[in-house]
């Protein structure tokens, strides 16, 4: 690891700072095979009733699945629904 991604880290740990917050880690919370919840993503790049493609900080996030709708988003989250089948995170 880098120096300064290593100063980084023990700095958010120093200070008790969340990981998610501090170092721009995305959250996915996966709500059985129904919900996913998104927090601390960039943008959306594809939007189909099959497939999601999110851009987060360190990757793209892929959603595959069956009627996918986004039930409500904010610039810092979003929550997806539909029938999920695959999620796969591309760094």
């Amino acid at each position: 690891m880098k120096k300064k991604e290593q100063w980084r880290e023990n700095l958010v740990e120093a200070l008790e700072i969340p990981r998610d917050l501090a170092l721009k880690e995305s959250v996915f919370t996966v709500t059985g095979k129904s919900q996913i919840q998104i927090g601390n993503y960039r943008s959306i790049l594809r939007y189909e009733p099959q497939e999601l493609i999110i851009l987060t900080f360190s990757g793209k996030l892929v959603v595959h699945g069956k009627g996918l709708k986004i039930l409500w988003y904010t610039p810092e989250e979003m929550q997806i629904e539909g029938i999920l089948s695959e999620i796969i995170l591309e760094r």
